[in-house]
């Protein structure tokens, strides 16, 4: 008798775990950023949820967990329950943080569903800079080193990665170009126009209102192949023959350990959403670009970024 509703209790056990499974979602999800409302990242995410709201048939709420870099949303996700109820936006500064000792951190603590936007690094300056091209630029950097003066963002951010690769291509010292941290790039361009720094390494869509006004000029695009938003900006490794490309980027991803069958059904269903062409459209006004990767593809792409920014970085 005992024997038999052990066994009962048992199957009802299974039954009752694998219907948790089968029935998810059936309570609200959310997801994280990791960065403060109102950027790019941000409405991204909230698009996200739009259509991941549509598909799954659940609310989806987005919460902004913002502090150190970036740390403190990414550790969020990271702490939450593999159950997903919790997603969240992983932006490229995963590939960083480690490397610079701000966290232990990686890529490998989440569960990849997709991948979002990808922005290209830029090459800018101001529109009466003696540059025509980058190869112009380079060059006299190489004869004049530490003369020019450069920013992007702050310091060992993403663009400033951007000028220490672009240097180190063209076999040159962080130290052969002055770089001046800011406040994100906004505040780099204003340095710019009022010709307090030579040139920018920010991304063209943060420079574009710029450059439609007639006050920046695109030099180069660091992006492997030609963007079909910025078609008349020359690719850096083509225009100059050094090999060097940057992607800023962010991922929808859910804490290590998913279960398999909730990453598929996640997996799917924002392959619905990009479908519905809302992230394309919304991301090309802004100026960048959606390129879209899924489950292992996407973790061994964050798997080569880390990589790459761990070399340059050690490089510095």
């Amino acid at each position: 008798m005992k024997k038999s509703m052990i066994k009962l209790l048992t199957l009802a056990t299974i039954l009752t775990s694998s219907s948790v499974f089968a029935a998810w979602p059936d309570k609200p999800i959310t997801i994280i950023v990791p960065w403060g409302a109102g950027g790019n990242t941000d409405t991204v995410a909230r698009l996200v949820a739009q259509g991941l709201q549509k598909e799954l048939g659940v609310n989806v709420n987005v919460v902004n967990r913002t502090g150190g870099s970036g740390v403190v949303g990414h550790d969020a996700l990271k702490r939450a329950a593999p159950d997903g109820y919790t997603l969240g936006v992983v932006t490229a500064e995963i590939a960083l943080m480690h490397h610079q000792k701000m966290t232990d951190l990686t890529y490998a603590d989440y569960t990849p569903i997709s991948r979002l936007a990808v922005i290209y690094g830029g090459l800018q300056v101001a529109k009466d800079s003696p540059y025509k091209n980058a190869t112009q630029l380079i060059d006299f950097i190489k004869k004049h080193p530490g003369k020019l003066k450069a920013s992007g963002s702050g310091l060992n951010s993403i663009w400033h990665l951007n000028l220490l690769g672009m240097l180190k291509s063209a076999g040159l010292p962080a130290s052969s170009v002055k770089y001046i941290p800011s406040q994100g790039s906004s505040a780099a361009l204003q340095e710019l126009v009022s010709g307090g720094i030579d040139f920018i390494t920010s991304s063209p869509g943060e420079a574009k209102s710029m450059v439609d006004a007639g006050m920046v000029r695109h030099l180069a695009i660091m992006s492997p192949e030609p963007s079909k938003l910025y078609a008349n900006v020359p690719v850096f490794k083509k225009a100059t023959g050094y090999n060097w490309t940057l992607t800023a980027w962010n991922v929808l991803a859910a804490p290590k350990a998913l279960p398999s069958d909730i990453e598929n059904k996640l997996i799917a269903a924002m392959k619905k959403v990009y479908q519905s062409g809302e992230l394309q459209s919304f991301a090309n006004k802004q100026g960048f670009e959606v390129s879209a990767l899924y489950g292992n593809d996407v973790t061994q792409f964050m798997a080569q970024e880390d990589q790459k920014f761990g070399e340059l970085l050690k490089a510095e």
